[in-house]
């Protein structure tokens, strides 16, 4: 038996994610030694917050994106196949670099260009049902937010 999403669990999902997120930021912060949480802040790459923001948000809008283009291949609508493939891979890319951005990993500015690539393709083919779907609509806005927020991270 399938189970469907709905919008508002997707929703909550994402609110869940985000609160994670700042939650981790938070809880993560040593407060032991001084001298020791100093050289700990000195050796950690700085965190690009509102590159986070932008794909959690991308992440939320891709997922509903997918849901609906699933919906609509199971209706015959061929078309979507390739819109579909190109929102799983950005969701997959994005919710890496949420990952890592968060631990402050080193790989964040290489996988934010692969990332940048990802949703440059992705608002493409979304920007194609745009007039038609609304939640290709979002995942193309959202894609162009993180597209902004990459473009400075890889900048700075």
């Amino acid at each position: 038996m399938e189970q469907k999403i709905s919008r508002k669990q997707i929703l909550g999902l994402g609110a869940t994610t985000m609160a994670l997120l700042a939650s981790s930021s938070v809880l993560g912060h040593d407060h032991g030694d001084k001298k020791a949480s100093k050289k700990k802040k000195a050796d950690k790459i700085s965190v690009p917050g509102s590159a986070i923001e932008a794909s959690s948000a991308c992440i939320l809008k891709g997922r509903i994106c997918i849901n609906m283009c699933v919906d609509m291949l199971a209706e015959g609508h061929k078309e979507m196949a390739d819109c579909l493939r190109s929102v799983e891979e950005t969701v997959a890319l994005c919710d890496a670099f949420v990952v890592l951005s968060s631990l402050g990993s080193a790989s964040t500015k290489k996988l934010a260009s692969i990332c940048l690539e990802s949703c440059e393709r992705c608002a493409v083919q979304c920007d194609k049902h745009a007039d038609h779907h609304e939640e290709c609509k979002a995942c193309s806005e959202a894609c162009k937010a993180c597209i902004s927020e990459f473009k400075k991270l890889l900048a700075a």
